[in-house]
């Protein structure tokens, strides 16, 4: 109830802190592999609410202007990559994968790729130098 109460209060009454606190709440939701094991219904109902949620808002909402970063994205991508996981039941695995080819295909927000912070780091070497 507190993550529908603050997006209504950013969306109806545009409260900034509001949409903080709904991001931060999603954030801590997302990311909590041992919650989604544990409490498969939670994330069923949170899926689903999430997906009327973002039926409200325009897809380029999320992405910050400055970095071009979707901070939706990558705490769905977790999301979804721990519903993945052996622990998880059926019906919260195949939930999670509508929600995904939904979201794939109404944003156009891709979920395979692999975040920046896991990608290799390529360095490149001065000319003449050479790596035994």
């Amino acid at each position: 109830a507190e993550l529908q109460f603050a997006f209504i209060c950013f969306l109806l009454g545009n409260v900034y802190d509001a949409f903080e606190h709904w991001k931060r709440l999603l954030n801590i939701l997302c990311r909590s592999e041992e919650a989604i094991g544990k409490y498969q219904e939670l994330y069923i109902n949170l899926i689903s609410v999430l997906y009327h949620q973002l039926n409200e808002i325009p897809a380029d909402f999320f992405v910050d202007i400055v970095s071009q970063d979707n901070f939706l994205t990558s705490t769905l991508q977790v999301l979804f990559s721990c519903t993945c996981s052996a622990a998880v039941d059926e019906t919260l695995r195949k939930k999670a994968e509508k929600f995904k080819a939904h979201l794939t295909k109404k944003f156009k927000w891709d979920f395979e790729a692999e975040p920046d912070d896991c990608a290799p780091v390529v360095v490149e070497l001065p000319e003449g130098v050479q790596v035994d």
